[in-house]
């Protein structure tokens, strides 16, 4: 369970200490809607509206990492229609499971609900940043809607946020959907927005869980 319980946590290090590296919108072309990682095998596509930051890019077999956003915003535009309507996504991605390391959503849902669990959440490391607003099992996913008061790496994302893990390709997946600090999505918004992302996730991997 423990080392189970790394494997689920790794990838929430991985997100901040990638978001330190991403590429200026604007800065290249327009980016692409969709991406195939070739080492993890996986095809990530956002919801209608939003792009893969192609300098978040990375993937081995260790695990892998991509972020999505507005198109526009990656582009290098302004929308004024679109604030409070769109958030950032996050997908991270482990290494290939071992046959110990089944995901039983339940457990690791009440890991989450202990102080440790929040520690582990916690962008500080320590459990007082972080409020466990909700969370769900559904079908094997786990849900968690959580709050985290410790400063954010990448400028401008709000505290809290929607998060799902579930099991793809033999590999745990984290993905995650946070609003803007300046016009944040309604926690409802976010909610539906990752469960559209989740969607397509499985259905585009179909047949190759």
């Amino acid at each position: 369970m423990k080392k189970l319980l790394w494997t689920i946590c790794a990838p929430v290090l991985i997100i901040f200490l990638s978001a330190c590296t991403l590429e200026t919108p604007g800065s290249g072309p327009r980016p692409p809607r969709a991406v195939t990682l070739p080492v993890t095998g996986l095809a990530v596509s956002g919801p209608n509206g939003f792009c893969v930051d192609p300098g978040s890019i990375r993937d081995g077999q260790n695990g892998g990492f991509v972020l999505l956003g507005s198109c526009t915003g990656l582009s290098g535009g302004n929308n004024p229609s679109l604030k409070g309507k769109t958030a950032i996504l996050t997908l991270s991605i482990s290494g290939p499971l071992s046959p110990d390391e089944s995901f039983d959503a339940p457990s690791v849902e009440a890991f989450f609900a202990s102080e440790a669990g929040r520690q582990a959440l916690s962008r500080s490391g320590a459990s007082q940043t972080v409020t466990l607003i909700e969370s769900d099992v559904q079908d094997g996913r786990l849900w968690l809607h959580a709050r985290d008061s410790a400063p954010n790496m990448l400028a401008g994302q709000g505290d809290e946020y929607w998060r799902a893990l579930f099991v793809l390709k033999g590999r745990l997946v984290t993905v995650t959907a946070t609003p803007f600090d300046e016009a944040p999505m309604p926690a409802a918004g976010l909610r539906k927005l990752l469960d559209r992302f989740v969607s397509d996730l499985e259905r585009r991997n179909r047949g190759q869980m």
